[in-house]
């Protein structure tokens, strides 16, 4: 799913610019996408663009987020932490993590990471065309990339 969203970030500068329904599965089959990954994609572009006003700033800033236990079993430390981190580093608002939080819900278990949940970060603020802090945004798009992409 990296791949597929790295590629819809770097060919549509903006979410607004980013076909969507038989449009956007035409052009990744072309490119030669799977199947199951457009599914997965489109489904969270139409979610995205059905949630044009994520929420935010709806929650005050610097409270602490109560995880329920499902949540707790499903998404690593390492996930959770990070997202705190975000959150305090102001690259995520509330709504956006809760988006994200969401995101991650419906993904199999297995494919939870620290790396997953930069990669869905990634696409939330890209689909609310947000800037990013250069250091956060040089750490978030490493997992697209394998790597910095700031030195």
């Amino acid at each position: 799913m990296a791949e597929l969203i790295a590629f819809l970030i770097e060919h549509f500068q903006n979410f607004a610019d980013c076909p969507t329904g038989g449009d956007l599965c035409n052009i990744l089959e072309e490119v030669g996408f799977g199947e199951t990954e457009i599914r997965k994609i489109l489904t969270l572009v139409d979610v995205l663009n059905e949630e044009s006003q994520l929420q935010t700033g709806s929650q005050s800033a610097g409270g602490l987020r109560a995880y329920w236990p499902e949540e707790i079993e499903r998404l690593p430390a390492e996930v959770r932490g990070l997202l705190h981190s975000l959150e305090q580093a102001g690259a995520l608002d509330a709504g956006q993590r809760e988006f994200v939080i969401n995101a991650l819900m419906f993904m199999p278990a297995e494919e939870i990471t620290a790396d997953t949940a930069k990669v869905m970060t990634l696409l939330v603020l890209w689909a609310q065309n947000a800037e990013l802090p250069v250091l956060i945004g040089d750490e978030l798009m490493a997992a697209l990339h394998g790597q910095a992409t700031m030195h």
